[in-house]
């Protein structure tokens, strides 16, 4: 995550140099500040909304846990959004009215700060959760995600045949477990570097964003795909 002051000194170096746009979708999941519903927003930032060159971007979809709503907007300096808005209109006509009545209610500040407490206090709970069994398989972690429900697994500790991500996604298919390959997420224009010399390679993304049965069980694949392959032996034989 990137908060304050280092956002601050982002904004500051675009400031009457280019336009920043800022994807707040997740800003919701903060985990820094215990959990009071405080949000991480480039709107912190902002001298004047008209001349600060700032595009901000959120929506229900992420933060609200509403995706079939599809109701999301842009904060930004008048001209901008006067463009945007010329352009929406023109592709797909703009949100449906009766859902954008129904948000409006949903973002008064007292009920946001406290709907953004509960989802921080629940999606930590499943982090902490998922951090605390992969750290007793025998997995090393060197950074506990703050942001997000996502957490960045590095399987370079594996043995070969299950340390990347491709084939550790291959093993835990046949346990009925899904994780995404760290490959899909490289940034490979034009694709001028060979797939496998991804520095992404030996990673998959591991999500802790289900209900936590299904993480439960997850993880307990998890678990038989190491036992299979004899991955970290000293933590199978005490388990």
């Amino acid at each position: 995550m990137v908060a304050n002051p280092e956002l601050a000194r982002i904004q500051d170096l675009c400031r009457d140099h280019t336009t920043l746009v800022m994807d707040e979708f997740y800003s919701g999941y903060n985990y820094t500040t215990d959990c009071d519903g405080q949000v991480i927003s480039a709107a912190d930032n902002v001298k004047n909304v008209d001349e600060d060159d700032v595009l901000i971007i959120d929506g229900l979809t992420k933060r609200f846990r509403l995706p079939g709503w599809r109701v999301a907007w842009i904060l930004g300096p008048k001209a901008f959004i006067k463009a945007l808005g010329s352009c929406g209109s023109y592709l797909d006509g703009g949100t449906n009215v009766p859902f954008q009545e129904a948000a409006i209610p949903m973002l008064e500040p007292t009920k946001v700060r406290n709907e953004m407490r509960s989802l921080q206090r629940h999606f930590r709970d499943k982090r902490d959760y998922v951090v605390e069994r992969l750290t007793r398989m025998g997995f090393d972690l060197p950074y506990v995600p703050d942001s997000t429900f996502y957490l960045w697994l590095d399987l370079k500790q594996l043995p070969e045949g299950i340390n990347d991500g491709l084939n550790f996604f291959q093993a835990c298919l046949e346990e009925k477990v899904i994780v995404v390959p760290g490959i899909f997420f490289d940034l490979n224009p034009s694709r001028r570097r060979d797939l496998f010399d991804s520095p992404c390679h030996h990673f998959v993304r591991v999500s802790y964003g289900p209900l936590m049965e299904t993480l439960k069980a997850g993880l307990d694949g998890f678990e038989r795909v190491l036992k299979k392959w004899n991955a970290f032996p000293d933590k199978q034989k005490g388990s």
